[in-house]
């Protein structure tokens, strides 16, 4: 019986240990209420520049049209508003150079894998506005700030919510 009373303990505090842990991850990699969101952009494990939302919509600014596809719901065609990513990089100064693959992470953890071809031979957006509107954050049930859409996706896979940095490597 004393066995089992101290492994349920110390499983409880090992959960809370990674609660507390995934919290401080995630709250100081970007802003958590979305204002003044920040994407980092990193390489070789450092940070080599960051983009914010006044930087993002001061670039050319391009809305489309993109399918959400969610399962257990029916397709819904909807108009985004970002920039291209190749272009946010391409701002920011990013060497390409020996580079095969870019990451880009939400901050809910999901990390979505595109090679630096495709970024140039495709449009891939980091979006800010849907149906006219900002992106809401993750705590007010939006998928945003900023949110990664491969309009030529087939099954929106790859797409990523709350982007917060984004990694070449």
């Amino acid at each position: 019986m004393k066995n089992t009373t101290k492994i349920v303990a110390i499983s409880i505090i090992l959960l809370l240990g990674a609660t507390v842990a995934l919290w401080f991850l995630t709250s100081s990699v970007v802003n958590r209420d979305g204002g003044g969101a920040v994407i980092a952009i990193t390489g070789g494990g450092e940070i080599i520049a960051e983009a914010d939302m006044e930087f993002i919509k001061n670039l050319e600014r391009e809305t489309f049209e993109a399918v959400i596809r969610s399962s257990g719901q029916s397709p819904v065609e909807t108009d985004f508003t970002g920039a291209l990513l190749r272009d946010i990089l391409s701002a920011k100064g990013v060497d390409f150079s020996g580079k095969e693959y870019v990451l880009v992470k939400g901050v809910d953890l999901y990390v979505t894998r595109i090679s630096v071809d495709e970024i140039f031979e495709k449009d891939i957006y980091i979006a800010y506005e849907m149906g006219g509107k900002p992106l809401r954050t993750r705590e007010q049930r939006g998928t945003g700030p900023f949110q990664l859409v491969i309009p030529c996706d087939p099954y929106s896979l790859r797409w990523c919510k709350f982007v917060c940095e984004v990694e070449v490597i």
